[in-house]
C-alpha cells in the first residue's frame, strides 16, 4: 500500500472537504477509491422531457453547473456536452463515447466515459461508467482514431482537441459496446467485470467505506479534523495505488468534461436546485424524480403542470 509521503495530495483532500456536505465528502471520496484502483465508477443522469441531462444528486441541469464554457479547453467540452444532450434527446437507445486525452495542469490521465440510454420505472436515463485510460497524448489520440472507426459519425482526428469536442456515437447494432471496448484494450479482467456488474457492486462498497472513513474525519462540533497523519491514513487505507485522474493541486475552474465525469460528487450543494424539480407527482403520487415545467406532463399519469 502506497504511503503518505507517496501520496501527500491527501492532505490537500482533507483539507479541501472542510468546506462541502458530507454527501459530498462522501460521494467524493468513493469516486476517488474506484479510480485509484482502476475501476469503472459508474453514475446516471436523468434525460428530462425537455431533452436536458439532470443530475437527480445535486437536482440540477449539468450544463448549469459548467463553469468554463469559453476557454480555450472549456469551449471545446462545452460543444462535446451539447452533442451529448442532443443525441440523448432525440434518441431512445445506443451508446456514446466521450474521451478526454492528458492536458497539463488540468487532466494528468487520459479518461473515457461510456453512456448508455436506459429506461427504468417510465424514466429516461444516461447511464455512464468513467474509465482512467493511462494514456499518453499520442496513445490516445490513436485510441481516439480506432474508436471512431465504430461509430456512426466517424469523425476524422489529427490532434487532441478534435476529440474533446467529438464524442462518438457507437454502431452498437446486435452488439454491446462493451465488444467494441475489449478490441481496442486488451484488459479481459475490466471488461468481464463491467459485465458481471462488479463496478456497480464496488461503488456501492466504497461508498460503504467512504461513509465510515467521513465519520472518523467528522468530529462532533461537525468540522473536519486537521489532516494529521491519523486521518490521512484513514483515507490511505481505502484508496488503491493509482492516482487519481484530478488531484486537488490542479483544481480550476469546472470544465464540461470535469463536471460530467464527475457527476455530482464535486457540485452538489453548490448551485440553486433546479425550481421545476419533482421527486413525486403531486396528482398521482408516483415517483418520477424529473423536471416538470409549466404546461408539461406527468411521465406516469399524464397530469399537466398548471403552475409553479
Amino acid at each position: 500500500m502506497p504511503t503518505l509521503v507517496e501520496r501527500p495530495e491527501i492532505s490537500s483532500f482533507i483539507t479541501a472537504w472542510q468546506s462541502k456536505p458530507k454527501e459530498q465528502v462522501i460521494e467524493e471520496l468513493a469516486s476517488l477509491s474506484l479510480e485509484t484502483k482502476r475501476i469503472p465508477d459508474p453514475y446516471h443522469f436523468l434525460i428530462t422531457r425537455d431533452g436536458e441531462l439532470f443530475s437527480p444528486s445535486a437536482q440540477c441541469r449539468i450544463k448549469d453547473v459548467v463553469e468554463d464554457k469559453t476557454g480555450p479547453l472549456g469551449s471545446l467540452e462545452y460543444q462535446a456536452v451539447c452533442s451529448i444532450e442532443e443525441w440523448a434527446a432525440s434518441s431512445n437507445e445506443g451508446a456514446i463515447a466521450w474521451v478526454s486525452p492528458p492536458y497539463p495542469g488540468v487532466y494528468p490521465a487520459s479518461k473515457i466515459i461510456i453512456s448508455e440510454i436506459e429506461h427504468t420505472k417510465g424514466n429516461k436515463k444516461l447511464f455512464n461508467r468513467a474509465i482512467i485510460l493511462d494514456f499518453g497524448e499520442r496513445k490516445c489520440l490513436e485510441f481516439a482514431q480506432n474508436l471512431a472507426q465504430f461509430s456512426q459519425n466517424r469523425p476524422l482526428l489529427s490532434q487532441p482537441d478534435q476529440i474533446r469536442s467529438t464524442p462518438f456515437i457507437l454502431n452498437t447494432q446486435g452488439k454491446s459496446w462493451i465488444n467494441i471496448l475489449e478490441q481496442l484494450i486488451d484488459d479481459p479482467a475490466l471488461w468481464n467485470g463491467v459485465r458481471k456488474g462488479e463496478d456497480q457492486r464496488a461503488k456501492k462498497e466504497a461508498l460503504r467505506e467512504a461513509t465510515r472513513v467521513q465519520k472518523d474525519l467528522f468530529i462532533a462540533s461537525e468540522q473536519y479534523m486537521f489532516p494529521s497523519d491519523e486521518t490521512q491514513m484513514a483515507v490511505l487505507q481505502i484508496l488503491g495505488p493509482k492516482p487519481g485522474s484530478c488531484p486537488i493541486r490542479f483544481a480550476r475552474r469546472k470544465t464540461a468534461f470535469r463536471t460530467f465525469s464527475e457527476n455530482a460528487r464535486t457540485f452538489a450543494g453548490s448551485v440553486s436546485k433546479d425550481p421545476d424539480y419533482c421527486q413525486n407527482c403531486p396528482v398521482c403520487g408516483g415517483e418520477i424524480v424529473c423536471v416538470v415545467r409549466v404546461g408539461g406532463s406527468c411521465p406516469k399519469c399524464g397530469a399537466v403542470k398548471r403552475c409553479g
